[in-house]
C-alpha cells in the first residue's frame, strides 16, 4: 500500500510540474494559458449562447442542496454504518485525502527531486543530441609519461578523435571536442566550452598511472566526495592548473545538488566502466576493475550536464604502454568507449 501511495504521489507531482512548464511556454509564446474549449454537446452550446446556462446551474445547485439537507437529517436519525465503513476503508487504502483542485504544493518538488531512485531522464523523456569529448591534458601539460616516453596528452587526443569518428557514424549525435590539437587548455576553458556549446553529455578521457602498483587499473569517475585515498590524490593531480578562483568556485559549487546530473553521471560511468574492463581484461589478465567512483574533479563539478572522467587504461603498466603505442590498440579502446556510451544511450 505504501508503494502504491508513493507511485500515485510521484505521478501527481510529475503532472503538476509538466503543467507548469507548459503554462510557462505558452506565456513565452504570447498565448493564453489554456486554449478555450468548446462544449461537446449542442444543447450546452445553445444554453451558453442565450445566457441560460448560468441560471440553470444555480437552480441545480439549490435543488442539490435541498436534497443534501433532507438526506443529511435522515442519516443523523439512522446512521448508515455501511457507508461510514466504506469511507474509512477508502482513506485507509489511499493513505491520504485527495486535495481539492489539480495543483501540487511546490514544496513537494524538492522532495520529488531528492529521491535518487526516481529516474528523471526516463520520466521526462529527455534525449541526448550533443556529446562533448574532452581529451585530457595537452600542450604544456603532458599528463602521465610512461617508461618508454609515451605521453598521456597524445594518447587521449588520438583516442578522442577515433571515438568521435565512431559516434559520428550513428548519425544521431553531434560530437564536439574540447581540443583537436596539442594545445594547453585549462579546466575552466574545458568547462566553459561544454556549457556554452549546449552539451547533453561530457566524457573526459585520461590514462591512469600508478607506478607503485604493477597492475592495469581501469576506473571511471563522476563528481562526488572521494571514495578512497587514491581517488583523492588522483583528483588533486588532475585539478592542477584549474584556472578557477575562489569566487568562481563558490558559483559552480551549486551544481553539487543536481539530482539529474548525479543520476545520469552514475549510469554513464557504469556503462563505460563495464565495457572497458570486460574488453581490456580479455587482452591483459593483469587488469583490475576498480569500478566506478566519485571524486572531486573540478572539470566534472563545473559541467552542468551528466559527465564522467574515464581512466581508460594504465600507462605505468609496461605491457599496456607498449600496446598503447600501437594505433590498432588505441582504436580498440575507442571501440570500448563507444560501446559503453551507446549502451547508456540505448538503456
Amino acid at each position: 500500500m505504501k508503494l502504491f501511495r508513493s507511485e500515485t504521489k510521484k505521478k501527481r507531482i510529475k503532472n503538476a510540474m509538466l503543467k507548469e512548464i507548459y503554462k510557462d511556454n505558452l506565456k513565452i509564446s504570447g498565448q493564453a494559458e489554456y486554449p478555450e474549449k468548446k462544449p461537446k454537446w449542442p444543447i450546452v452550446r445553445n444554453l451558453m449562447a442565450i445566457g441560460l446556462l448560468p441560471l440553470l446551474a444555480i437552480l441545480v445547485y439549490i435543488l442539490l442542496n435541498n436534497f443534501y439537507f433532507l438526506g443529511h437529517t435522515h442519516s443523523q436519525a439512522k446512521p448508515n454504518n455501511a457507508s461510514t465503513l466504506a469511507n474509512s476503508t477508502r482513506e485507509e487504502v489511499s493513505g491520504f485525502i485527495e486535495p481539492a483542485g489539480y495543483g501540487v504544493n511546490p514544496s513537494q518538488y524538492q522532495a520529488f527531486l531528492s529521491e535518487s531512485q526516481v529516474p528523471l531522464r526516463k520520466i521526462f523523456g529527455l534525449k541526448v543530441k550533443k556529446i562533448v569529448i574532452d581529451p585530457g591534458h595537452g600542450g604544456e601539460d603532458r599528463g602521465a609519461v610512461g617508461i618508454l616516453g609515451t605521453k598521456e596528452k597524445d594518447l587521449t587526443l588520438d583516442i578522442a578523435k577515433k571515438l568521435r569518428a565512431k559516434l559520428d557514424k550513428h548519425r544521431k549525435y553531434q560530437v564536439l571536442m574540447t581540443r583537436e590539437t596539442d594545445i594547453t587548455l585549462s579546466l575552466e576553458e574545458r568547462v566553459k566550452f561544454a556549457n556554452s556549446s549546449g552539451a547533453d553529455l561530457f566524457i573526459s578521457i585520461h590514462v591512469n598511472s600508478i607506478p607503485k602498483k604493477p597492475l592495469n587499473i581501469i576506473e571511471t569517475f563522476y563528481f562526488g566526495p572521494h571514495t578512497d585515498q587514491d581517488a583523492l590524490l588522483l583528483a588533486e593531480k588532475e585539478n592542477e592548473g584549474t584556472g578557477y578562483t575562489m569566487k568562481d568556485f563558490r558559483e559552480i559549487i551549486r551544481n553539487i545538488g543536481n539530482t539529474l546530473k548525479t543520476q545520469e553521471s552514475n549510469s554513464l560511468a557504469l556503462h563505460i566502466q563495464k565495457s572497458l574492463y570486460r574488453n581490456i581484461s580479455k587482452l591483459n589478465n593483469s587488469s583490475r576493475n576498480w569500478g566506478i567512483k566519485t571524486a572531486p574533479f573540478v572539470v566534472l563539478l563545473g559541467v552542468n550536464v551528466p559527465c564522467v572522467l574515464a581512466e581508460v587504461t594504465c600507462l605505468s603498466h609496461r605491457g599496456e604502454e607498449r600496446k598503447l603505442r600501437k594505433e590498432y590498440y588505441r582504436d580498440k579502446i575507442a571501440d570500448y568507449l563507444e560501446e559503453g556510451i551507446v549502451s547508456y544511450l540505448n538503456k
